[in-house]
């Protein structure tokens, strides 16, 4: 493997650790038409990979919601539903939601994340939804 690639979708740019995707239009758009895709791919830029360890840790101390991704071509869904249960064997249930979309909901399946955002806050709040 190439040790510039962290995985098959991201490749590592300099020791700064910024990152960007490999085949956003396959890994990070699927579900788009090619113009759409194309088009969200262009707006791409390096991002900072988080390589530190975290020290706060809040999902011990809030509601937790994980909104399993069943076409992530990114991270497949047992992969998701295991990260999700490492969290929860530490602090707690997560409401599990799940969308038939693949890494990004909220251009292929906008009015289901929307949806799920509306019944998770009212669940938590004590609203009608839920």
């Amino acid at each position: 493997m190439n040790p510039e690639l962290t995985s098959h979708w991201i490749k590592k740019h300099g020791a700064d650790g910024l990152g960007t995707m490999v085949e956003p239009e396959k890994y990070l758009l699927n579900g788009l038409n090619p113009g759409e895709a194309a088009k969200w791919a262009g707006m791409l830029t390096a991002n900072p990979m988080l390589t530190a360890k975290l020290t706060n840790d809040a999902y011990a101390n809030v509601p937790c919601a994980y909104l399993v991704l069943e076409g992530d071509l990114i991270l497949p869904r047992q992969y998701q539903e295991g990260m999700v249960a490492l969290q929860q064997a530490k602090t707690g249930d997560f409401t599990l939601y799940y969308s038939p979309s693949g890494h990004s909901p909220q251009l292929t399946w906008t009015e289901g994340v929307v949806d799920t955002v509306v019944n998770f806050a009212a669940m938590v709040t004590g609203g009608s939804e839920g």
